[in-house]
């Protein structure tokens, strides 16, 4: 059976089928997208709001790029999509800046998505159950390239 996607269509092409992790009021789609032949590639984390009421059901996205890492701030509900770059020289790594944010940050980055109840019905045992899965499925990725 196809899964369907829980975001819009992006550009590039995905290494596999997006692995889903359900986490209580979110749910995180794990991708490894590659684009512009091969000149950028990396991991890619959705932040799905299970309960929003359309198709498009993405609140966050943070693409691990190696060349241009950066994240979106998404609401279709709201025609949101902000996109903001990481600086490598201030933040390090963007997987582990990312695993940081998720772990630490969630509700306050689905706020700034305008997702108020969706922040406030995470549970935070949810999420930090979601976390070894999360970074395993990274690992097996990032490991096979090359």
């Amino acid at each position: 059976m196809t899964q369907q996607a829980m975001h819009a269509q992006m550009g590039g092409e995905t290494g596999g089928q997006e692995e889903l992790s359900p986490a209580g009021a979110v749910t995180f789609g794990l991708e490894y997208r590659t684009l512009h032949g091969g000149e950028e590639e990396g991991i890619c984390i959705h932040v799905y709001g299970n309960s929003l009421d359309n198709e498009d059901k993405e609140l966050l996205r943070f693409d691990c790029f190696r060349v241009a890492p950066h994240y979106h701030y998404r609401n279709s509900t709201v025609k949101k999509n902000e996109r903001l770059m990481l600086d490598f020289t201030a933040e390090g790594d963007p997987l582990a800046w990312t695993m940081d944010k998720i772990k630490n940050r969630l509700p306050t980055m689905l706020l700034r998505c305008e997702a108020d109840e969706i922040a406030r019905n995470i549970d935070q045992r949810d999420v930090d159950a979601a976390v070894p899965k999360i970074v395993a499925w990274a690992e097996t990725k990032t490991h096979r390239r090359g």
